[in-house]
């Protein structure tokens, strides 16, 4: 008996089939629960609506498995969270992980790569040094140096803060979410071996999707030395014909990646063939991924991005860095099974002022810049010189520094004391200071923004204190310091009425 043989024998003694506990009825769209407001001066990690997901409904791998395993029109759509769950947790950690089951994503996505003495570890890049306080490449530490790393905040960076959480194993991950989810494995498949493996021993193979654009010849050769193996092909234009290719051994999902609607692989028909047979993955990360699909345009307007990938190009399985958002804006358009309809929902009496709709009173009265040049270019009003950006979609106030100012209008439905926010990022930490006057009362501030990881990773920071302001409208003015050092990025202001 060979040795792949064995394994294969060893996963049906060892139990690979999980156990099946309480969760939601399999094909139903699940609803968010347990969302509360989050308060303090901590920053709100992801958030894009008012209220944050402190539980989502739970479900079993059986669960997800039946519905992966169950293509065709109709069927609901899978999250897939990105690195876990980045923005509660360092990407790739245990934590990360917990956070995108507890978010409500059906398969958590996580990298793999292999250490010096051959043991799997979960780390996107070759090299542990974003991610980490150490350095050097993957391929050359020992799991035991490894080991004594610390992973940083979020996605990571010289600046991010060092946390308590340590670089898992592959047998780590999934020992965590063993019974809770599926997961993907990438960066994976040169050492498919290794990990095929690794599950076996741990009874997790059947929780697991292997993923590659590997020639077909390879990935079937793959496939065919154990029936259990599941397996996500990854189609790019380039490798389009491999849609055709697959004989013996069909993948059960194809991953399109497209940067125009004009490529073959996203082309209705071909979509609408992949479905009777496989599930539809697609990618809306950043640009480039799923054409101007994003996270950030359908945080703004699903249309625009969620809505159109599952309405128009037929996707059934999305994965995102805003899993929690995504879930909630799923369950609110399933209205047949009692959806909110309305997404993203604020609080009532809340309102939001975007950081591109500022005044239109001209330079030195609406607002005052080191420079006429709008530095981002045509993404907003760029004959003006605030400097306006595109990041992924979410169209922010950026190049800031210090000495700037600018102006905004906020028309207020009830009077009251108003908790006001800002959803910024930054990769810096600390990444700059500014102070905020409402009319001609007292300035409120210094805030000093908190980093986030990266100019793309926002999040909502709380500034302290609450504004009492009338009904109507009202100016408020936000003033650079000229003393600090100043490198992010504003989406949006937030007033959130504080009842009493």
């Amino acid at each position: 008996m060979s040795t792949r043989e064995l394994l294969v024998r060893r996963k049906w003694w060892g139990g690979a089939l999980a156990v099946v506990t309480a969760g939601v009825v399999v094909g139903v769209a699940p609803t968010v629960a347990g969302a509360r407001a989050t308060a303090g001066t901590t920053p709100i990690a992801g958030s894009a609506l008012a209220q944050t997901v402190e539980s989502a409904p739970t479900h079993t791998v059986a669960q997800v498995r039946k519905q992966f395993l169950q293509p065709g029109p109709g069927v609901g759509v899978l999250v897939v969270a990105h690195r876990g769950h980045w923005r509660a947790a360092p990407e790739n950690s245990l934590k990360a992980i917990r956070s995108a089951v507890r978010a409500g994503a059906h398969v958590v996505e996580i990298d793999v790569r292999r250490t010096a003495d051959g043991h799997l570890v979960l780390m996107h890049d070759s090299t542990v040094d974003r991610t980490t306080n150490g350095t050097g490449a993957v391929s050359e530490l020992t799991l035991a140096e490894v080991r004594r790393l610390r992973l940083r905040v979020g996605l990571g960076g010289d600046q991010a803060p060092l946390t308590d959480q340590r670089v898992p194993t592959l047998a780590e991950a999934m020992a965590t979410v063993r019974g809770r989810a599926m997961v993907n494995l990438d960066k994976a498949w040169d050492i498919r071996d290794e990990a095929y493996d690794v599950l076996v021993d741990s009874g997790t193979l059947d929780h697991v999707l292997f993923k590659s654009s590997a020639p077909v010849a390879e990935v079937e050769q793959f496939l065919a030395t154990d029936p259990e193996i599941l397996y996500v092909h990854v189609v790019k234009e380039e490798n389009a014909a491999d849609l055709d290719g697959f004989t013996d051994h069909q993948p059960e999902a194809y991953e399109l990646v497209f940067d125009r609607l004009t490529e073959p692989q996203i082309q209705p028909a071909v979509v609408a063939a992949l479905r009777e047979r496989a599930r539809v993955w697609v990618n809306t990360l950043w640009y480039g991924l799923a054409a101007g699909y994003t996270d950030e345009s359908s945080l703004r307007d699903p249309a625009q991005g969620w809505g159109a990938v599952v309405d128009r190009h037929q996707a059934d399985m999305i994965q995102t860095d805003n899993p929690e958002q995504l879930v909630s804006w799923l369950a609110s358009r399933d209205r047949e099974h009692g959806g909110r309809g309305e997404w993203p929902s604020l609080p009532k009496g809340s309102v939001r002022v975007q950081a591109e709709d500022y005044s239109p009173a001209g330079r030195g009265i609406g607002y005052h810049d080191l420079e006429d040049e709008n530095r981002g270019g045509t993404a907003g009003r760029q004959y003006e010189g605030v400097d306006i950006c595109d990041n992924n979609a979410a169209i922010v106030m950026c190049w800031i520094r210090g000495g700037e100012w600018v102006t905004y209008t906020v028309e207020v439905p009830k009077s009251g004391n108003y908790r006001v926010s800002a959803r910024m990022s930054s990769p810096y930490f600390p990444a700059g200071r500014f102070s905020i006057t409402f009319d001609d009362q007292p300035t409120t501030g210094p805030v000093d923004v908190v980093g986030t990881t990266s100019h793309d990773a926002f999040e909502l920071q709380e500034i302290e204190g609450t504004q009492y302001l009338r009904r109507g409208a009202h100016e408020f003015e936000v003033r650079m310091h000229e003393d600090a050092h100043q490198n992010f990025n504003i989406d949006y202001f937030q007033f959130d009425r504080v009842k009493h």
